[in-house]
């Protein structure tokens, strides 16, 4: 749901592990999973509307809507039309909820997007839950490839094919189809299941549907006399849901529009730019409040003890591994997963390129910056330590921070190693931030402060584990 592998490393394996006849097909490549997608986005908004108590009938609404979608974009394959994973950035939130908007054009542009389900928080307007009608690249891709030319030869339908291709400058025809969607792409606009032109602004608001829905999924998913099976699902439909806005908010730390307009197509903007550095600011403050902290996972303890796992083994589940909840594990995988993208050889390569693409003059965020604004908001513990009655169950550093931070580590130690492809300068830099970190943690450990084991541990096992790495011999990037 993140756009698979995000380090050219993993994604060229990825490549070369497939079958031979795979490897570099565009069927390979450009396979349809809309309706696999379209069940996630369908149980997502069924435990909304669950915990809002919504009638059957709306219910009903939501799932028709989405097999209305779902079945113009299968017949829009059919006809020969490619995906377009653009054509979702077109509206603001609020256009998106406006009905005498979306009657006229679907949510985005295209029903050929993979869509997530129209759900806004309980405070914002709600519009159609899917798109209803096809939208104007649609019609604008038919009449490309059907519309009748009079011609005596092919050759001959060329300049009134390139007068409809030149509109192409027209945002409402803006295209990302599965070669720009791809964990390794740059465009933060250009991905699966996000809504509006503002891809953090969107991640905003599913947060916070996210914060007031999962208090009912317990009593409002759960009837007398059933299971609690459906809890387990809808809390993990929702978890999952933060972690992929998130992810798709974080796409742009480093994050470059892409245009495939052609030179002289009237309004189209360049085919590169980099997104503001305000805009990427903008994101990274929000993984940082989001997915670093451990605020936003302060579930009440006895909610975990009606998370039961399903033992019905068919093929609308997967497996169950553990009975009980995993909860440190799945938060950390997402904590994990952003940190991976942001700290991705590819991300830090972009961010140094900025430099240079853009004039002196003009604001930008820095690998440095970055770097810097990592450490200090996974390690804000350590910034300003404060005394206080520190218990096992009361620690001063929590669990989830905890994990967060050893994630950090590892993937610091390895760039400032030189075990990655990322810039020479991101070495560097990562070298200075993890000294910085040990004067930080040694200074903590050498006061007066009377730490829980837990926190004791950690703080020590990190300043060890960051003067070995500080100690060993530096192997530069090839």
């Amino acid at each position: 749901m993140t756009g698979g592998p995000i380090s050219l490393e993993e994604y060229r394996k990825e490549q070369l592990e497939r079958p031979a006849y795979l490897q570099n097909s565009h069927a390979a490549r450009c396979n349809c999973h809309m309706l696999h997608g379209m069940s996630r986005q369908l149980a997502l908004g069924a435990t909304v509307l669950a915990t809002r108590k919504r009638s059957p009938e709306e219910l009903d609404k939501l799932i028709q809507q989405g097999i209305k979608e779902c079945a113009m974009h299968e017949v829009g394959h059919t006809l020969g039309l490619s995906h377009n994973f653009r054509a979702s950035a077109y509206y603001s939130l609020d256009d998106l909820n406006d009905p005498a908007k979306t009657a006229e054009t679907g949510l985005g542009m295209s029903v050929m997007d993979y869509n997530p389900v129209n759900i806004m928080p309980s405070d914002m307007q709600q519009g159609d839950y899917f798109s209803q009608t096809i939208g104007p690249y649609d019609i604008w891709a038919i009449e490309y490839g059907y519309k009748p030319l009079k011609a005596a030869t092919p050759e001959g339908e060329l300049p009134e094919l390139a007068k409809i291709a030149g509109r192409s400058g027209d945002p409402r025809y803006a295209v990302g189809s599965d070669e720009n969607a791809r964990g390794i792409d740059p465009d933060p606009l250009s991905v699966r299941y996000d809504l509006g032109n503002d891809v953090v602004a969107y991640a905003k608001a599913e947060a916070k549907l996210v914060a007031e829905s999962w208090p009912g999924v317990v009593d409002d998913l759960t009837k007398d006399g059933e299971g609690y099976q459906k809890a387990r699902r809808a809390f993990n439909t929702l978890v999952a849901r933060h972690g992929e806005v998130m992810f798709g908010a974080a796409r742009y730390v480093g994050g470059v529009y892409v245009s495939r307009s052609h030179k002289g197509d009237e309004g189209a903007p360049p085919p590169l730019v980099v997104i503001p550095a305000d805009k990427q600011r903008e994101a990274l403050a929000l993984v940082e409040e989001q997915v670093f902290s451990d605020r936003p996972f302060g579930f009440p303890p006895e909610l975990y003890s009606y998370l039961a796992a399903s033992q019905w083994d068919h093929w609308g589940v997967s497996p169950v591994e553990r009975t009980d909840y995993p909860v440190h594990e799945t938060i950390l995988m997402w904590q994990d997963r952003v940190l991976a993208k942001l700290l991705s050889p590819l991300t830090l390569s972009r961010i140094c390129d900025a430099e240079l693409k853009l004039s002196a003059d003009e604001d930008v965020l820095t690998a440095a910056e970055l770097l810097q604004r990592l450490t200090n908001s996974i390690f804000a513990e350590t910034n300003d330590f404060n005394a206080g009655e520190y218990t096992e169950r009361k620690p001063a550093i929590s669990s989830l921070r905890r994990n967060v931070q050893r994630a950090y580590l590892r993937r610091m130690s390895q760039l400032a190693l030189g075990h990655t492809s990322a810039p020479q300068d991101c070495e560097t830099l990562a070298y200075v931030e993890l000294a910085g970190l040990k004067k930080r943690i040694d200074t903590i450990l050498a006061g007066d402060f009377a730490l829980d084991a837990y926190s004791q541990a950690h703080l020590e096992e990190s300043s060890a584990r960051i003067a070995k790495v500080l100690d060993a011999t530096m192997v530069t990037s090839p």
